[in-house]
């Protein structure tokens, strides 16, 4: 009986590694795949053309705005990129599922210095390998993950 239950557990084991190698996150040293997402007023920014190289550093921070920990990370990076004018962007992916509609208020009540985009289907964070919120990616001008 043993014999016939082993098989059967390894390949029950392999499946969520055979699923994970398909859709295999990006790694640190790698650049950011091309994506485009929807600014709050809609029109599609791209990160080729819109986002890299743009600053010395750039923070995609993935948040939703009923996150608390999301504001109190944002508050931070917010601190941090006063101190820093010039050198780093800040690209906030709301992946709140009401997109502009929630993350819009959200933006005018908090001025933070940050562009934000809308991604409710956490389709970029989870091609940077995250899986919750907050979550950030850190890249350098060349679009390579730091």
């Amino acid at each position: 009986m043993r014999k016939a239950v082993l098989p059967v557990f390894f390949f029950l084991l392999c499946i969520p590694a055979l699923a994970a190698s398909a859709n295999k996150a990006i790694e640190v040293g790698q650049r950011v795949p091309e994506f485009s997402l929807p600014g709050l007023e809609g029109v599609p920014v791209s990160f080729e053309k819109d986002i890299r190289g743009k600053a010395p550093l750039t923070l995609l921070f993935f948040m939703t705005t009923a996150c608390s920990a999301c504001f109190d990370e944002l508050r931070e990076i917010d601190e941090f990129v006063a101190k820093n004018p010039g050198k780093i962007d800040v690209w906030c992916v709301a992946v709140d599922l009401r997109g502009a509609q929630t993350v819009a208020p959200y933006q005018q009540a908090n001025r933070f210095r940050a562009k934000y985009l809308i991604d409710a289907k956490f389709s970029l964070p989870r091609a940077c390998g995250f899986t919750c919120t907050p979550s950030l990616a850190v890249l350098d001008a060349r679009g390579l993950l730091l």
